[in-house]
Order: C-alpha cells, then structure tokens, then sequence
C-alpha cells in the first residue's frame, strides 16, 4: 500500500488549484490558474492546466472570485486495502466497518471458526447497512452484531 492519497501531491501537499475564468462566473476561457495549497517560492505541482501555466500562491492573496479545483494525485480510486482498514475513529473503538473492510477479513474469519467464506459472508451481509437515508455515508457493518451472531450461530472451538 503506497498510502497516497487521492488530492495530494507526492509530498502529502493538497492538490488544489484556483481557476480563474476570463468571462462572468466560470464561463469563457481559463485566464489564469494558481496552485492555492503551496506558497511561494514552491514549485506547483503541475506545471499548466488546460495549456495555462500554473504560478504559486502568495501569502495574503485573495482567490476567493476563482473556482477551486482538487486534483486527482497518483492514488488509485478503487485501493487494494479500504481507508478504514488502516485508520481508525478518535475513540479507536470502531462499531462499524466498510463491507470491504469487512470482505477482506471473510476468510480468516471461517478459517478460524471452521466454516465456509460463504458462511461467514452470509451473516456479514445481514449486518451489512446502507448509507444514512440511502444517501449519506457509506455502507457499513455492525461489527459488535456481526460478531454476536457469528458466536451464536458459528462459535468458536480451541483446538
């Protein structure tokens, strides 16, 4: 896992350009383009965008009149090991996962248990929860009730 990440820069800077547009609102043509996360005397990350070179921000300088605009960095859009997985709540406590978080754990889940991926995919996908008024958040699973049903229907026996 690289640990890029998806806005940034390689130095773990912010990806952030100010757009400046030559006509009212963000109409017309790109006049002039500032890259907002890295002060003067920085080199921007990139050297133009859409063929208009980049300059550096200025300690001071206002851009609220341009259109912000993240870039997308080197991380993949789709990683092998899901954000949850190497992060963790203020608390550490984490009641819920992802459902890939989740799926990458299946296997050693019914290895230890003695049952099938299957099995245990089965009860993840009963506790398995869409996202707040199916439009906020993401899906998630309730750890603490996925565990209880997997000690209740599937426990665990020492060797």
């Amino acid at each position: 896992v690289s640990g890029a990440r998806p806005f940034c820069t390689p130095d773990g800077v912010g990806a952030v350009l100010a757009v400046f547009w030559s006509g009212p609102g963000y109409h017309g043509s790109i006049s002039r383009v500032v890259s907002i996360n890295q002060a003067a005397p920085a080199r921007p990350f990139i050297s133009a965008y859409h063929g208009v070179a980049v300059q550096a921000a200025k300690f001071g300088a206002d851009y609220s009149a341009a259109q912000v605009v993240p870039i997308r960095g080197d991380a993949p859009s789709d990683p092998a090991v899901p954000a949850d997985a190497v992060t963790a709540s203020g608390s550490g406590l984490d009641s819920e996962i992802s459902p890939a978080y989740a799926r990458i754990q299946e296997a050693v889940v019914a290895r230890t248990r003695g049952i099938t991926v299957a099995q245990v995919a089965a009860v993840v996908a009963t506790y398995s929860g869409g996202r707040y008024l199916g439009f906020m958040g993401e899906a998630t699973v309730n750890v603490l009730r996925l565990n209880l049903a997997l000690d209740t229907a599937y426990p665990y026996k020492a060797k």
